[in-house]
């Protein structure tokens, strides 16, 4: 005797959290329909929010994904809500096809997450934000992308919170209004397992054509690069044979000629073994004169950390046994031309690196944890730490090479409670 597919009802009602976040995978041996959608305007303020519905097919055989955008960018007037549908949307899931419902909000006061201190026996999160929150105690709020890692002994090793989505209220803020990055609310307790935040976890898409520059002038492609925000350190993947060297030595300077007319300081190291391809980098008030100036009554330590070489590793030419000379002006001639005179340098106060390597701007895309993993990214952004400047080699692998790009404490997005989503779902088993 056949026994006919069980239908049954499912209502969802979750905060729509800032970024994209997945509402409903269809389950295996099922058949879904849509029956109706909608998404509230519940925030306490007179915004007009935007809300995008996302069908999303995927083949399970090749891995291809298409986004059928159901609506896109409807906006919703306070206390009102928006019918996203109201018919039928049949998704399922066969061993060709799998179809998922995303949600794309956009809303004013979203906030980047820096830390969060989880207390596990009392479930309460202290969450510091990267600028004013501006929430006040009593406040519904949304959270989401923030990275977790958790006891081993859970089974689990990264966690990306809230799942399912859901909304939180403000206990209490640190400071006062405005000026507050910190709060605290009761997220839940997690049994027993303490968990401990990480910045937002970067998953490489691609990189474009020779986005990586050496200081030999050759060019890499990186086929993949991973990311860690704790360390800063960034692993870019260029093939085997890429020839790149890590060692960085420093030296200490014996006297040095500074042409303020010409922007170039003439160097003394003994024997210092440079060649013309190495990259060098003067330690911030290494190198002191005097100028006439002050008739030679002061001493001037360089480079001061406004000074253009300061931090940059830099080319050398004209190199000798003992001497070699770098541009250490970026507009010459300088605003003052008087004669400048050696005084000392302090011990080690020159790095060199036999290799180094330059990122194009916005060469390398990522997606993150922080949105879902819902956008692209390119780095480095132009306002990054390292943009437009070389990088000395960290530690290199017969395929690999690492540099540190500067630490990211951002992973996890916050934001008032401005929409809510509601859905009534009928599954139709299959089996």
């Amino acid at each position: 005797m056949a026994i006919a597919p069980v239908n049954k009802f499912l209502s969802i009602a979750v905060p729509v959290a800032p970024g994209e976040q997945k509402l409903y995978e269809v389950p295996t041996g099922t058949t879904a329909i849509l029956l109706y959608a909608q998404v509230s305007n519940v925030g306490i303020g007179q915004t007009y929010p935007t809300v995008s519905l996302i069908h999303r097919r995927e083949s399970r055989s090749t891995g291809n994904k298409r986004d059928i955008r159901v609506i896109k960018d409807i906006e919703i007037p306070p206390n009102d809500a928006a019918i996203l549908i109201d018919g039928r949307l049949v998704l399922e899931k066969t061993p060709l096809t799998l179809d998922r419902l995303f949600l794309r909000g956009v809303q004013s006061g979203v906030g980047t997450i820096t830390n969060v201190l989880y207390h596990e026996p009392t479930g309460v999160a202290t969450v510091t934000t990267m600028n004013p929150h501006n929430f006040n105690v009593g406040d519904p709020i949304t959270m989401s992308g923030i990275a977790f890692t958790c006891s081993g002994s859970t089974g689990i090793t990264t966690t990306i919170f809230p799942d399912p989505q859901q909304s939180y209220v403000v206990d209490e803020i640190t400071n006062t209004v405005g000026t507050s990055r910190t709060f605290s609310a009761v997220i839940g307790s997690s049994k027993g397992y303490p968990h401990f935040y990480n910045p937002a976890i970067h998953y490489f898409v691609r990189s474009r054509s020779n986005a990586v520059t050496t200081n030999t002038g050759t060019q890499f492609t990186p086929s993949f690069a991973t990311y860690t925000g704790v360390s800063g350190e960034l692993v870019l993947t260029l093939g085997a044979g890429h020839g790149l060297r890590s060692a960085t030595t420093t030296h200490t300077a014996t006297n040095a000629l500074y042409s303020p007319v010409t922007g170039i300081m003439t160097v003394t190291v003994a024997n210092h073994g440079f060649s013309a391809t190495d990259k060098i980098k003067f330690t911030d008030g290494s190198i002191t004169f005097t100028c006439a100036q002050d008739n030679h009554a002061t001493n001037h330590p360089y480079p001061r950390s406004t000074d253009y070489p300061s931090g940059k590793w830099l080319s050398i030419s004209n190199v000798t046994t003992n001497t070699f000379e770098a541009v250490v002006l970026d507009t010459i001639p300088s605003t003052y031309t008087g004669i400048h005179t050696f005084v000392s340098a302090t011990a080690n106060g020159i790095s060199r690196a036999y290799s180094t390597v330059g990122i194009a701007t916005d060469s390398i895309i990522f997606t993150c944890t922080q949105d879902g993993n819902s956008t692209e990214h390119a780095y480095p952004r132009s306002t990054d730490p390292y943009a437009g400047l070389n990088i000395s080699i960290a530690s290199t692998t017969t395929t690999t090479a690492t540099v540190n790009v500067g630490t990211s404490p951002s992973g996890g997005l916050v934001a008032p409670l401005q929409m809510e989503f509601l859905a009534s779902i009928l599954e139709n088993s299959t089996a």
